[in-house]
């Protein structure tokens, strides 16, 4: 009977031991920061600069890769969320963000647009915002060997005013062009469709 008592407190025992070890290695031993290389840093001979001695370099042309109907429905899918996406207090981003997409007529009109609104508008703290998401895109116009496209863009927008409870949702389509200047397809005008 000892002897069974005595095996049952040496296995108590023994398991406490297992148990503290295994709470020490996992909750309170230094863990090892793992050790970071430094390169040798490497300085470039550069040869002595001389004036006349620079070669002219031709200018890139951009790649004239096939664009396809699908990949301008993206374009314009894609941009009018962006472009029917506004704030008061975004200060005209949703359409300077746009400029590099837009031919440069857009890009021209897009800018006047900006400044003639913002020397227009008022000061207000009242919250005025609208979201447009593209819903679908059909083809009015496209061709692969033609230089313009067009697509009408069917959005979900919401409006909202103030306060987050005051919101309208309403549907409205965009009239898209695209054009392709310098080899790239680029938008060159939205209409909106009442």
């Amino acid at each position: 009977m000892l002897s069974k008592r005595l095996i049952a407190i040496l296995i108590i025992i023994f398991a406490l031991i297992i148990l503290i070890a295994l709470i020490y290695f996992i909750f309170l031993a230094p863990v090892p920061e793992p050790e970071v290389v430094k390169e040798a840093e490497t300085i470039a001979q550069q040869e002595p600069f001389t004036p006349g001695a620079v070669t002219a370099q031709p200018a890139r042309q951009p790649r004239s890769e096939a664009v396809s109907e699908n990949d301008l429905k993206r374009i314009a899918g894609s941009f009018i969320e962006r472009y029917g996406s506004y704030s008061n207090q975004s200060g005209y981003t949703n359409i300077r963000d746009l400029e590099i997409f837009m031919s440069q007529p857009m890009q021209n009109w897009a800018r006047d647009y900006v400044e003639q609104t913002k020397a227009k508008e008022a000061a207000n703290e009242i919250y005025y915002g609208i979201s447009t998401k593209a819903v679908v895109v059909e083809t009015q116009q496209f061709s692969e060997s033609g230089s313009k496209a067009e697509f009408i863009v069917k959005t979900q927008r919401e409006e909202s005013i103030g306060v987050g409870a005051n919101v309208r949702g309403f549907q409205q389509d965009a009239a898209v062009y695209l054009v392709k200047e310098k080899g790239m397809w680029k938008v060159d005008r939205v209409v909106w469709v009442e």
